[in-house]
């Protein structure tokens, strides 16, 4: 028994509850978006709900383990520790933006390295 793709262009109900779920959260960032807030939003990979919960527990973790949290979506029951994400940012800028927050340090030297660099031009 092989793959089997619906070639009739209608979409199962699945598909159709996961389009409606994402719709709902890009009306919500586009509202953020309006005024004048920044949001990334975890979605659930399997069936794109929002309904998820961090799981992230020292039990979790273990003494060497991951620092990676894990999450449970509440609608479809999937366990992992991959989520997609949803952003009102713009995406050049959601990169550097999230770089800057991670390694902020590094940056900075980055930074005034090619400020050095710009003066030695000129």
């Amino acid at each position: 028994m092989g793959y089997y793709q619906d070639t009739s262009g209608i979409l199962s109900q699945k598909e159709l509850a996961e389009l409606k779920r994402l719709k709902a959260v890009r009306e919500a960032l586009d509202e953020l978006k309006r005024k004048g807030i920044s949001a990334d939003i975890p979605v659930c990979p399997n069936c794109k709900s929002v309904r998820l919960v961090d799981l992230t527990s020292y039990h979790d973790l273990g003494y060497i383990g991951s620092f990676q949290p894990a999450y449970y979506c509440l609608d479809c029951g999937w366990y992992g520790r991959v989520l997609t994400i949803m952003s009102n940012r713009p995406e050049e800028d959601a990169v550097l933006e999230d770089m800057r927050h991670t390694f902020p340090t590094m940056l900075e030297d980055m930074d005034s390295t090619k400020r050095s660099e710009d003066r030695a031009s000129i």
